[in-house]
Parts: structure tokens; sequence; C-alpha cells
């Protein structure tokens, strides 16, 4: 599952989305409020651009697996609804890895409704694993990962978002390390943060000698959804820019 940004689980009695975006400022004090229906220590596992976008379609959080179990999880929020006096099944969803909350905004049905994606694995990788784009960035947390897909597969190896660096030939399991994956893809003294997005991992490719190799995938990926690779169209930019100047 790769974050998508687009709560749309929840349906009203007409068949309409239940649920809206959420302003940056009410995430803290919605998850607040979520944590004391759970129990859980929720508002340091944020994930994607949770928190950070002006806007965000659900809120996205990370689980410890080992503090609790999705069915553990969706029976503490179903008692709650059932408290007060709700259908579970129109507030508690599960697929996949995560349980969803139908969520009051602030902890108050009069400020609308935000889907909660609650997602079961090891919160220190998802964080990392699942970054979204940089804040005013065309490209999204998705791009990234076609991004590293694409710069491993030259390589011998194969991205997985849930199971890290992976052999190529074999799926063995390499590593979950940021760092050891870091220098694995983009040479020796590259750190976790070389891989954070689009755009400062092709800062560290583009002046490599195999670099239409590790861009193949990715370009042709971009190129289906009418989006370059950054610098890309840098030149195209530059003579819009000059044309605006001798037009002040």
């Amino acid at each position: 599952m790769i974050l998508n940004e687009g709560g749309n689980i929840f349906k009203d009695p007409n068949g309409q989305i239940a649920t809206r975006r959420i302003n940056k400022a009410d995430v803290s004090p919605t998850i607040a409020w979520l944590e004391k229906v759970t129990g859980l220590t929720l508002s340091t596992n944020t994930l994607g651009t949770t928190g950070i976008a002006p806007t965000s379609g659900d809120i996205d959080i990370a689980v410890d697996q080992n503090a609790i179990s999705k069915d553990e999880l969706a029976d503490k929020l179903t008692q709650w609804a059932v408290k007060n006096k709700q259908d579970p099944k129109q507030w508690v969803k599960k697929s996949g890895i995560s349980v969803h909350f139908k969520t009051p905004i602030k902890g108050s049905a009069n400020n609308g409704y935000v889907q909660t994606d609650l997602m079961f694995g090891d919160p220190d990788w998802m964080k990392w694993s699942l970054r979204g784009g940089e804040v005013g960035s065309e490209y999204k947390g998705s791009d990234r990962h076609v991004m590293i897909a694409s710069i491993a597969k030259p390589q011998g190896y194969k991205w997985s978002h849930k199971a890290g660096l992976l052999n190529r030939e074999t799926n063995e399991p390499l590593t979950k390390d940021p760092s050891k994956i870091a220098e694995l893809l983009l040479g020796k003294g590259a750190t976790a943060d070389d891989l954070n997005s689009v755009e400062t991992i092709h800062a560290k490719i583009k002046s490599r000698s195999d670099y239409e190799k590790l861009i193949a995938d990715v370009k042709d990926s971009f190129a289906k959804i009418g989006k370059t690779l950054p610098e890309s169209s840098g030149p195209i930019k530059w003579f819009r820019n000059m044309l605006n100047a001798i037009k002040i």
C-alpha cells in the first residue's frame, strides 16, 4: 500500500463521501483526541505529508504492530462507536495493513469528519519509507517510489516500501537500513536524506555515467502522467523567464 492522499472509504446514506480534507492546523488536535480514544501514542507516527502540507486528504498514521493488533484496535474503535450510539460499520473498516476510522475533526462532529488510516508495521521504517513529497513540489510520495525502483533495477536490486531493498533475482531481503540502501543505490557517502525525494535522488545521480539506465523506467512512467524529471525542462523554463523579463 502506497499512500495516495485520498480518504474516500466512508460514504453517507446518499452514497457521497462522508469525510473531507483536513487543514494542517487541525491535524494535531484531531490526533490528540484519537490518542485518548485508542490509548495509543500516535502524534509522533504521522506518515506522508500529514501535518506538513497545508491540507491533507486523510490522516495517515503508523501503528506499531508489536504493540497492538489490527483486530484489537478495530475492536477499540468499534466499542467507541457503540458507546456513542453509532453504527460501527459506518465508522470502522479494515483493509490490507490498515484500520480506517471516520474521525471527528478535533473530536467534534460539528467540524466534519476526516478519514484516518492507521497502518500497521514498524513505525520508524514506515516514517522513512512512506515519506510524502516535499511541500510545494510537483512530485508525490508515490513518484519517489517509482524513482527508487527505477534506479534500483539496473543495479540488480528491487525496491519494496514494505521489505526494503531486495536482490532482484532471488527476492532475498538485503537491508531495511535507510543509510545502507542509500549507499547501495546512490554510491559511497550517500545518506538516507539523499533518498528523501525525487529531487534529492536526481541531484545525486544526474552526473553518473549510468544516468540514462537509472532513469529509464521512471522517465517512461512520468511521461505517462505528464511529468518530467527535475531540470529536464530547465532550458524551457529559462527561456520563458527571459521572455517574461523582456515583457516587463
